[in-house]
């Protein structure tokens, strides 16, 4: 039976009880015979337990099982007072994105506000306040609503429970927290700065002008709860002298945020932070994990990139876009690709289509990528602009397979008289073709018994070369876990494509693009210059990107790399080498006096005045098969060092003193270890940044490159050796700028 004694109505206002001002709706003294439930998921009130914050002897409590859901209704009252006051507790974090456990307000059977839990200990009830001033003399009514658990692509994300006690009519707020925190700044600069932070719980983002978000939809952002440490900036350039409102959830009074938003005509964050790469790509702000849409046009490296603008974690996943002349120095563009009703934006690719196959225009430039919502399906949108700004095809998705959970990072190439695309699909790699970039049909798959299959297959790549007179295809596939030294890596295949199918070569599989740790989902550019094929991946490893040590960034990109095939001497290899652009980046070079016959070698100064970017080409010629090993190091004793094991033929990079490793546990825990072609000497081009290390081995035979975080610029190079001597010749140093 509905009973309605406790709630306001035109004839029954006198029954609701007062105290000092505040009419209590509900207290939950009575039990839940004043509510209407629906589901099963509320049983009855609870008492004592693990609960803290609420008064009286009773509070209500879902029960806390994903597999049961339901809601409370309470019978229609009148709104009388500014505020409605109400003790909440339960899983903070489920409130993120449109909470499916919380309490909302109902009027006309529209929900016009919503709570979620705000407390840091989930069994911990606090004050939630609802401004209701505006719906002051409507009749509304209170609902506490447990949906079920929801799977977001492949995620399922448990839907917790709620504690709720004490809710109120009152003529003050008795929350310091604002469910949604509102300031309207006058748009009178280049950018509204919000102050955010690395850690700390996310919030929903919008930013309004005439009613209108301009991010489009709401965004993940971390607002600064104590330390502001960093700010996320919008560009407001072209809503100058208008109103502008920030909207941010889950602020408190307390917060660093709070009272702290405003305008500036700059973007607010340090360009210059201790690790921030001076030759290689790191976009100006925010997260940024795999290189998407690669394409030269106009005498143009473009980079588009997957990307949060409003963070330095991952999630908002945009299609960032950063450009060069050089490949060396980036400028950062607009983002160009933004999530929408489809889902996030992830990873895939860009053409050049010469022949207006599309008939979006002669040399428009199509971007294909994953839209990745309930599921992940593959989208294209075009620029006429030479690839500045970008379109979104009204027919999107253009390839869907509900029946695929992995159907992602699509890379188009122009083979013959189609459009072939290379596809990742859970463990194996399909093609696809198309005429017209739109419609697309199924040629073949590969990978079943080739190659590693330790992680999930993604980020694949399709490219053709000459090797000895004959056509030779190369298949590149990312893995995530899986590497051999822990997280992510990207294997290859080498073999042939006849427009349909592709066939591996018999290769002892798995091989390597780069052996290193920190190379991941790289791709090649579309339309290079002189039929290069070139070549960047994303530096960082999925096993700790999340907790590396930058505050404004997180992560950027390799070296550009030319590629081809070579021998090793024993089968036919991807050889990976620096472009031709990073020699043109050398600075002043400082020839150095090698050493025969050693067992040690020093540079005790790299370079004067080292700003932390340069080149050190080598070569080691032992003597025997012994170990001798090379290190770079500081006056702090931080040092990173490679060895050469000549007897076991292994390559080993130790970072276990290398600086800032306690961020964590999988930074180095353990020495990178893969295996070594034994060669008579060895050629070695070593390329240092702040944040990172490549190693070229022998003009191709292998690429190693590893992440390190030294807390001073390393300055000293040392090679030592047992069990045998050495000579080390063509020494030099190159400053990179």
């Amino acid at each position: 039976m509905r009973l309605q004694h406790l709630f306001t109505s035109l004839a029954g206002a006198a029954l609701l009880l007062s105290c000092s001002g505040n009419s209590v709706i509900e207290d939950f003294e009575h039990g839940l015979d004043n509510w209407t439930p629906q589901g099963d998921v509320f049983q009855g009130t609870s008492q004592g337990g693990d609960a803290t914050g609420y008064q009286g002897a009773a509070y209500l409590k879902s029960v806390d099982d994903d597999a049961l859901s339901g809601s409370l209704t309470s019978s229609p009252f009148k709104i009388a007072k500014p505020y409605i006051n109400m003790l909440v507790g339960g899983p903070r974090a489920l409130g993120f994105g449109g909470p499916s456990t919380a309490i909302r307000l109902l009027v006309d059977g529209q929900e016009v506000r919503t709570a979620s839990s705000i407390s840091a200990e989930p069994n911990n009830l606090e004050w939630i306040s609802w401004d209701v001033k505006d719906l002051i003399g409507k009749e509304a009514s209170i609902k506490i609503d447990v949906a079920p658990a929801r799977t977001f692509g492949t995620r399922r994300m448990p839907r917790g429970y709620l504690l709720v006690d004490q809710i109120q009519q009152g003529p003050k707020r008795l929350s310091s927290f604002f469910d949604e925190y509102a300031v309207t700044l006058k748009a009178d600069k280049k950018y509204i700065l919000i102050p955010g932070a690395n850690s700390g719980v996310n919030s929903r983002l919008s930013v309004e002008v005439d009613g209108v978000n301009i991010l489009g939809n709401a965004q993940s952002a971390r607002p600064a709860a104590t330390d502001i440490e960093y700010w996320i900036p919008i560009n407001v350039e072209k809503y100058a002298g208008k109103d502008v409102t920030v909207k941010l959830t889950g602020i408190r009074t307390t917060d660093a945020v709070y009272g702290a938003v405003r305008t500036s005509d700059d973007p607010g964050n340090d360009p210059h932070e201790t690790y921030r790469p001076l030759v290689h790509f790191s976009p100006a702000f925010g997260w940024t994990n795999d290189p998407n849409g690669m394409v030269y046009v106009n005498g143009e490296w473009h980079l588009a990139l997957q990307y949060n603008p409003y963070g330095t974690s991952h999630g908002n996943m945009h299609w960032g876009l950063s450009i060069s002349k050089d490949l060396i120095h980036w400028e950062d563009a607009p983002a160009i690709i933004a999530p929408d009703e489809l889902g996030s934006i992830f990873s895939g690719s860009a053409v050049v289509d010469h022949e207006n196959t599309a008939g979006f225009g002669k040399d428009a430039v199509v971007a294909i990528y994953t839209s990745a919502g309930a599921g992940q399906r593959q989208s294209i949108a075009w620029s006429a602009d030479g690839g500045y700004t970008f379109n979104k095809y009204p027919g999107n998705p253009v390839l869907a397979d509900p029946a695929e959970r992995d159907f992602r990072d699509p890379k188009v190439n122009r083979i013959g008289d189609q459009w072939v695309m290379a596809l990742a699909c859970g463990q194996v790699i399909r093609f696809y073709g198309s005429k017209d970039l739109k419609e697309w049909y199924f040629l073949s798959d590969f990978g079943t018994g080739y190659g590693s299959h330790e992680g999930v297959w993604e980020c694949p790549d399709l490219m053709r070369f000459n090797y000895g007179g004959q056509e030779k295809w190369v298949l590149f596939v990312s893995i995530n876990p899986g590497g051999p030294n822990g997280g992510s890596i990207t294997q290859y295949f080498i073999g042939q494509f006849d427009g349909k199918r592709f066939k591996a070569d018999p290769l002892p599989y798995p091989l390597w693009v780069d052996e290193g740790v920190d190379n991941y989902a790289g791709v090649t550019f579309a339309d290079a210059p002189d039929g290069r094929t070139v070549f960047m991946g994303w530096m960082s490893n999925w096993a700790y990107t999340g907790q590396t040590p930058t505050h404004v960034f997180r992560n950027g990109m390799t070296l550009p790399r030319d590629l081809s095939l070579k021998s090793n001497g024993r089968h036919t290899i991807l050889a990976s080498v620096p472009s031709p652009e990073v020699y043109a980046a050398r600075g002043a070079e400082k020839a150095v006096d090698g050493a025969t016959g050693a067992d040690a070698f020093e540079l005790p100064e790299i370079l004067a005045g080292n700003k932390g970017a340069y080149e050190i080409d080598f070569t080691v010629v032992p003597d025997a098969k012994g170990v001798f090993s090379f290190n770079l190091s500081n006056s702090k004793g931080e040092t990173t060092v490679w060895t050469f094991d000549l007897e076991r033929n292994k390559l080993l990079l130790d970072r276990s003193k290398s600086g800032l490793v306690g961020f964590s546990p999988s930074f180095a825990a353990k020495p990178v270890e893969v295996k070594l072609n034994p060669r008579k000497e060895y050629k070695c081009q070593l390329f240092v940044d702040k944040l990172s290390t490549e190693l070229f081995i022998n003009d191709g035979d292998m690429v190693f490159t590893n992440c390190v975080f030294p807390t001073e610029v390393y300055n000293r190079f040392g090679v030592g050796a047992q069990g045998c001597k050495f000579t080390v010749k063509d020494v030099k140093v190159y400053e990179l700028n």
